[in-house]
């Protein structure tokens, strides 16, 4: 499968698309110039002072390397390559710097600082586009060097610690500050949780003690109900069987009166009755009994 032929980041594809060169600095009053198939990088302000630049092959991007390994993106820098593919490249930049050292001798101070003056005002203009930072920057770095030397690249480097890159660090500090008192009141959340929940869960152990031992007792009292309740209906049935009996001999004993009422009464009625008048009558017709004799006094 076909890949993307591509260039390095520190290249640029030649005018004909078939190789690439180093990218001239512009920041620097270098431009490219081509005389037929030869290109080099010619210095603006005086147009003598120019370097031939070697040519490398370029690379087809978006195809397998080594096995196991993700396909290669395009325009990447050189040093990330196959070992293989950098040494072209590096030959290239080797002779670029070696050529642009000796092109760079040939130009006055003063010249190389109103160039790259020049190129800082061009920058400075063209910001806000894409890639107008990236250019800015390059061609501030390139015009302060020059004019302050190699010890304002440490002053700057310090100068955006202080402005750019501490606030950053302050923010981060900051935020593990934040991260670390949340973390210690989550602690204390969760250690006072931990308390409530030992509590609760003693509660609730209480809780189902205190419900096991009342349920106990209303068994109890349920159990005693029915035996209470068995005891009286058992005496119920005893007193009722006394009674019962009693009633059942009352009854008989009244029958037994009943019948001998009835026997004598029956009985009665066979023997003759004397009537009442006639009685009457014979004992008036009926001589008077003599007196008894009086007593002797004495």
């Amino acid at each position: 499968m076909g890949g993307t032929p591509s260039c390095p980041i520190e290249f640029d594809f030649t005018p004909s698309g078939t190789s690439c060169v180093v990218r001239c600095p512009e920041s620097q009053g270098y431009h490219l110039t081509s005389a037929g198939q030869v290109l080099s990088c010619t210095y603006a302000a005086n147009p003598t002072i120019t370097f031939v630049l070697t040519t490398a092959p370029m690379y087809l991007a978006n195809t397998q390397g080594a096995p196991g390994q993700p396909p290669i993106p395009a325009n990447i820098s050189y040093t990330t390559l196959p070992t293989a593919d950098q040494q072209g490249y590096q030959r290239a930049l080797d002779d670029f710097n070696t050529k642009k050292a000796v092109a760079d001798a040939g130009i006055s101070r003063d010249v190389q600082i109103a160039t790259a003056f020049a190129a800082l005002q061009s920058a400075e203009h063209a910001r806000g586009t894409p890639g107008g930072e990236t250019a800015y920057e390059a061609a501030r770095v390139a015009y302060y060097t020059l004019t302050q030397g190699d010890a304002w690249a440490e002053t700057e480097k310090q100068r955006i610690a202080n402005t750019e890159a501490q606030p950053v660090i302050d923010s981060l500090v900051s935020q593990y500050t934040n991260l670390q008192a949340k973390r210690a009141e989550q602690a204390s959340t969760i250690q006072v949780i931990n308390g409530l929940k030992d509590k609760v869960l003693t509660v609730k152990d209480d809780l189902a003690y205190s419900v096991r031992t009342f349920q106990k007792q209303v068994d109890n009292i349920r159990n005693q109900i029915n035996i209470d309740k068995k005891n009286q209906v058992e005496a119920a049935q005893v007193t009722s069987s006394w009674i019962d009996a009693v009633l059942n001999w009352m009854i008989a004993i009244a029958t037994l009166l009943c019948i001998i009422l009835l026997i004598r009464r029956f009985t009665r009625s066979s023997v003759p009755r004397e009537d009442p008048v006639a009685g009457f009558f014979k004992a008036l017709a009926a001589p008077a009994a003599p007196a008894a004799p009086a007593a002797p006094r004495v």
